[in-house]
């Protein structure tokens, strides 16, 4: 339920994007469940977008578009195996000090509580943060809110393109996707 337009409620996918809007011209993707409410936002936003085949293709291109524009570039990604692909572009960004922020989708936070003992819980679901943190400059995943994950975001924005520049990585739960703010 999107009411943004008349400054009440949106959903947190879509103020993600009104608030990316204004750092970037472009946002490179791949398409997928586990960032579903975001694409669909992408997609409202009026933001142009390049859906690329495979996330690393994706990452690559946001790399290639920051270095040329000298400005942040945004790559999305889906959950699991997804956000996994784009690991070397995250790197590559890392060793060369280019300001991406990349976001992915993530299985609902309530799969993600508490330790079970099982490899995974929810429909493609792996610890990105924890594999991504030490090649960004903050890498971070809300768990019960959406003004977190809107805090973050402004807060990574900065911090993309902040001395020595570099990538971070935003990983944001379904329902937290969805949650209203």
């Amino acid at each position: 339920s999107i009411k943004g337009i008349l400054g009440e409620q949106m959903r947190v996918a879509d103020a993600i994007f009104a608030r990316i809007k204004k750092e970037t011209s472009v946002v490179y993707f791949v398409p997928g469940g586990g960032c579903m409410y975001l694409t669909d936002a992408l997609g409202r936003s009026g933001i142009p977008y390049v859906a690329h085949l495979h996330e690393q293709g994706a990452g690559f291109a946001a790399i290639g578009h920051a270095m040329y524009t000298n400005k942040l570039a945004v790559c999305l990604v889906t959950s699991g195996p997804g956000s996994a692909n784009v690991l070397t572009a995250v790197a590559a960004s890392w060793m060369d000090s280019v300001p991406v922020l990349f976001v992915s989708g993530q299985a609902k936070s309530s799969t993600l509580v508490g330790e079970t003992g099982l490899r995974t819980r929810g429909v493609q679901e792996i610890d990105i943060i924890r594999m991504v943190k030490p090649i960004t400059k903050k890498a971070y995943q809300p768990m019960t809110s959406g003004h977190d994950c809107l805090m973050a975001l402004d807060d990574m924005i900065l911090e993309c393109m902040f001395q020595r520049r570099g990538p971070c990585f935003l990983s944001i739960p379904l329902d937290i996707q969805n949650a209203e703010v």
